[in-house]
């Protein structure tokens, strides 16, 4: 175990991690998908279990015991008082041959509740991808932020450079300065809230990922956007089919027919029921106080008994058992055909509105470029006007300060569409 966090906290230490890296990490230790892959293999003894019902049953035994007191003499037949020790030996087998079915369609339910199963593992999967998707990507916006933050330090120092030199050249008044000084400090201020913000996010991916370590020394990659505007179309030519092949609209089929197996092994407790009984037994008697008796091999081959029967058993009254498990397992089936119809709903509905987020969110995104050119280009002007003497520190500020929230939402709008675009993957995903 020490081993295992040595090389977890190692991770977090010195290794920049990618999306996929962070996915896979998180696949291999969430809580969640070890408690599914744990119920797939318990689908699995379940499966094996019911194949076995096939086999005979063998069983052996071996008893002693002791009789005191009076017994008949079979030399004599009379009877005197005889102290008796008694040995014996059987094995025995067991063996259904016809039982209505019950373990073919047993069999049959089994392999569909494993299948079902290793459906909700998938489903897991794919939710945790989504999730650590979800943080990763928050982690790069918060990281954007603090870098559009230190790109308005930058500028604000620039700015109050400019407004020293302009009040020393007598074009400008002190008050230019003071004010630009004032919107430097905002500024720092802002930065070190961002670098908060950033460490946190960092933080919130560490803990999805159950990954130990310092989060200073924890560091991630950005994503290539270079094609990010032609994605959402070619996610939306495959994107119709995923309702059929989703893994929670197959774990619901599969639930759904392993109940009909189950309703057909509930009527089978109202068909006749065949098996094959075979026996072997011996044993060896010392009578104490009795003279010679024959010996112990002698008894063992003299008392040999085999038996071999065919047993019948016809059901008459069983208290309403068999009838009561035909209503459940009917009741079982009606349950899972309401939440298969509810499981295609819900999805239609997730994907219909995933689907129509990616395209406001690439919408947006692109408004949001623009916006941020623009408002990048009237910064300059006013930078320009306001080293040249003709504008105020009012005027750039207010252009700075429209330029800095342009570029926040160019970024909350790249990363919400990336954010989008993998959910569309995933669902897509095979």
């Amino acid at each position: 175990m020490s081993g295992v966090l040595a090389t977890v906290a190692t991770m977090a230490q010195s290794q920049t991690m990618s999306l996929d890296d962070c996915v896979n990490y998180a696949l291999q230790h969430n809580n969640t998908i070890i408690q599914r892959t744990l119920s797939v293999q318990n689908q699995e003894v379940a499966l094996n279990s019911s194949k076995m019902n096939y086999l005979p049953n063998v069983s052996a035994s071996v008893s002693q015991g002791w009789s005191f007191g009076r017994s008949t003499d079979m030399n004599t037949n009379s009877y005197r008082s005889i102290n008796t020790s008694s040995t014996n030996f059987g094995v025995n087998a067991y063996m259904d041959l016809f039982t209505g079915l019950r373990t073919e369609n047993q069999i049959k339910s089994d392999k569909f509740s494993l299948q079902a199963a290793s459906a909700n593992l998938e489903k897991a999967r794919k939710d945790v991808g989504i999730q650590v998707a979800t943080y990763y990507l928050n982690a790069l916006y918060y990281r954007g932020l603090t870098n559009v933050q230190r790109r308005q330090v930058e500028l604000d120092s620039v700015a109050v450079q400019n407004a020293r030199s302009l009040f020393e050249s007598g074009k400008k008044p002190e008050s230019e300065v003071v004010s630009a000084e004032a919107q430097l400090a905002v500024s720092m201020h802002s930065l070190t809230e961002a670098i908060g913000n950033e460490t946190m996010a960092r933080l919130d991916l560490m803990q999805a990922l159950n990954l130990e370590g310092d989060v200073s020394n924890f560091a991630i990659m950005d994503i290539d956007t270079t094609r990010l505007g032609a994605d959402v179309m070619a996610a939306s030519r495959v994107f119709a089919n995923a309702v059929e092949r989703y893994p929670s609209i197959l774990a619901a089929k599969y639930e759904l027919e392993s109940s009909q197996y189950d309703l057909k092994v509930a009527r089978s407790e109202y068909m006749p029921k065949l098996s094959l009984n075979a026996g072997i037994s011996t044993g060896y008697q010392y009578m104490y106080n009795f003279g010679k008796q024959p010996s112990f091999g002698r008894q063992l081959d003299n008392n040999l008994y085999k038996s071999i029967s065919l047993s019948l058993s016809i059901p008459i009254f069983d208290r309403f058992s068999a009838r009561n498990s035909m209503r459940r397992a009917r009741l079982s089936i009606e349950s899972r055909n309401t939440a298969l119809a509810e499981a295609q709903q819900s999805l239609s509905k997730e994907i219909q509105q995933a689907y129509w987020n990616a395209i406001k969110a690439r919408d947006n995104y692109i408004s949001s470029q623009k916006a941020n050119a623009s408002t990048t280009l009237a910064y300059q002007y006013e930078a320009e006007r306001y080293a040249a003497g003709r504008g105020t520190a009012y005027e750039l500020q207010q252009a700075s300060s429209k330029m800095q929230r342009a570029q926040q939402d160019e970024l909350q709008g790249k990363y919400e569409f990336l954010m989008r675009l993998k959910i569309l993957e995933f669902y897509n995903a095979e």
